[in-house]
């Protein structure tokens, strides 16, 4: 096999793919993770990932696209989300990563198209999680929509990790990099359950 490039990112991606599995921040309907390499070249998840691999993907699984959402290197099928990864790492620069998941406490709020509060300082100056309008999983609309919320709250995105409620579907956060990405991911999910479990105070 030759050489991979950007190791050191593809290894911290399947890092971070294994904590979202382990800590409930995803689950077997989903998820993936997208990395801004250099200008117009993505490093992203292949599809299936949490369905048919629980997270455990080694380097060499990642796939190596452009903005074209052609494969440049790796072997495997594209997500049907990757046109919503790549919206957002092609059109912002201060993303540099982006994580769609499904965390177990953000669910609820996902599944009722709710907004989840900020309640905690590791979300203040960012405000509450918003919601799209429902969009079909995988659609052309869904990149859409949910670039149209980053596009609404562009100097807020450029500055801060940010996220969104896909309603019926997940979440997706974005980050100057994918530890901030996945630190987001992290924050609200803890927001969230701060939220629920407010209900028994």
């Amino acid at each position: 096999m030759s050489k991979l490039s950007y190791l050191e990112v593809r290894e911290t991606m399947t890092v971070v793919a294994r904590n979202m599995w382990e800590r409930r921040l995803t689950n077997a309907a989903g998820g993936n993770l997208a990395v801004k390499v250099a200008e117009n070249r993505i490093l992203i998840t292949p599809s299936l990932m949490a369905e048919r691999r629980f997270c455990l993907i080694q380097p060499e699984d990642l796939l190596l696209i452009d903005y074209s959402a052609n494969i440049l290197e790796g072997q495997g099928k594209l997500s049907r989300e990757s046109a919503m990864h790549i919206k957002l790492l092609r059109n912002f620069s201060f993303i540099g990563a982006t994580i769609h998941a499904h965390p177990f406490y953000c669910m609820p709020f996902v599944a009722y198209g709710k907004e989840i509060p900020s309640v905690t300082e590791a979300t203040l100056g960012r405000g509450n999680v918003g919601c799209i309008e429902y969009t079909g999983a995988g659609s052309p609309q869904l990149a859409e929509k949910v670039y149209q919320y980053f596009e609404q709250r562009r100097e807020l995105a450029e500055r801060k990790p940010m996220a969104v409620i896909l309603p019926k579907h997940g979440v997706v956060v974005t980050g100057a990099d994918l530890f901030h990405a996945y630190s987001m991911l992290e924050r609200i999910e803890g927001d969230a359950f701060c939220a629920l479990a407010q209900k028994l105070l």
